[in-house]
């Protein structure tokens, strides 16, 4: 008995000395779950037999373990950081999202805008172009001198004298036509720069990079308003060989544009059409191509009423092979010598056919 008050005592006076002991803080200490091993792991358990005032107890250092130190409140700390952060994330995704939001809708507004200003810009590049035709067609209908005697002729019926026809044939057809009747043009950018070298056209339509589906669609309405005998001349089809049609679909498309061309006069609206021209880019099933179509817009012709094939392509062969020095260096557009001779053939024709000089 007097043996354990003697070790008691003597632990007590140990724990008084250690400094520690008059350290122990007031309150609870926070901790984080890292140091829950403490508790209960054996390294950091000491059991005691009396406390500081030598008393006899039963207790371990694990109790004042839990006495200063809050586990569960570090836990809660961890918690409420866990849910700050998850909150800031969620805000920020938030955030995110509308800014996505903003930016496509921006885009989409950005867009319709261009598609507005590219309308507008067509339809006013129309109007100026359309008016343009109809000042044309103006002047040239003001400038023609009509001389007759008695009532004009009832429509339909063409009244014209004798000395005043030209008589043309070609491919087993043979065409009456009055001398200098009104003459258009129709054609893909091979034909730019046609009005300075035949002045005397009516009119000239030269749309580049032109179809002929695209110019039965577009273009064949401005033939509506003619009236009276007259002659349009065709010169599209190097773009269609190039899209990889077939002759049979090109030649289809042609006689579409003709059947547009010619439906609703009751006076003959002559067509004549010009072959496709060959190219130094073509290979050799491009060439045949050309060569099939231009065969077929020969018999198309044949076949069709007040319509003509001019074998123009023929003018830029030698020997079935392609004249170089009648095209620019990419080998796709005629130079100031190539559109000479294609230009100077239509003068030709049109000579003959209606006394045009």
């Amino acid at each position: 008995m007097s043996s354990n008050k003697k070790g008691g005592d003597e632990r007590f006076l140990r724990v008084q000395k250690d400094p520690r002991f008059w350290e122990m803080p007031e309150r609870e200490r926070k901790i984080d779950k890292r140091f829950q091993s403490m508790f209960h792991d054996k390294r950091f358990t000491e059991k005691y037999t009396v406390d500081k005032r030598g008393r006899p107890i039963n207790q371990t250092s694990t109790e004042d373990l839990k006495r200063f130190y809050n586990v569960s409140s570090s836990e809660d700390e961890d918690d409420d950081e866990e849910g700050v952060k998850s909150k800031k994330k969620k805000e920020v995704k938030e955030e995110l999202v509308k800014v996505e939001i903003e930016v496509k809708v921006e885009k989409e507004v950005k867009e319709e805008l261009v598609k507005v200003e590219i309308e507008v810009k067509v339809e006013k590049e129309v109007k100026v172009k359309v008016e343009k035709e109809v000042k044309v067609e103006k002047e040239v209908k003001e400038s023609k001198d009509v001389k007759a005697e008695g009532p004009p002729p009832e429509r339909g019926v063409r009244v014209i004298e004798e000395d005043e026809l030209v008589r043309y044939t070609a491919a087993e057809k043979t065409f009456a036509v009055r001398k200098g009747l009104p003459v258009y043009l129709l054609a893909a950018s091979i034909c730019q720069g046609v009005e300075e070298q035949i002045p005397h056209l009516t009119a000239a339509y030269v749309h580049p990079d032109t179809f002929l589906a695209r110019s039965l669609e577009q273009h064949a309405w401005k033939f509506d308003r003619v009236t009276g005998e007259a002659l349009v001349v065709v010169h599209i089809g190097t773009d269609d060989v190039a899209s990889g049609l077939s002759p049979a679909a090109i030649v289809g498309q042609m006689e579409a544009l003709i059947d547009r061309i010619q439906h609703g006069h009751a006076e003959p609206l002559y067509v004549a059409v010009c072959s496709i021209l060959p190219r130094l880019v073509d290979n050799q099933r491009t060439m045949g191509t050309v060569r099939d179509t231009n065969r077929r817009f020969h018999e198309l012709c044949r076949r069709k009423k007040d319509t003509i094939h001019l074998p123009t392509g023929k003018l830029f062969l030698h020997h079935r092979q392609i004249i170089q020095n009648y095209f620019t260096g990419d080998g796709v557009h005629l130079n100031v010598e190539g559109k000479k001779v294609l230009f100077n053939y239509l003068k030709t024709f049109l000579w003959h056919f209606c006394k045009h000089s």
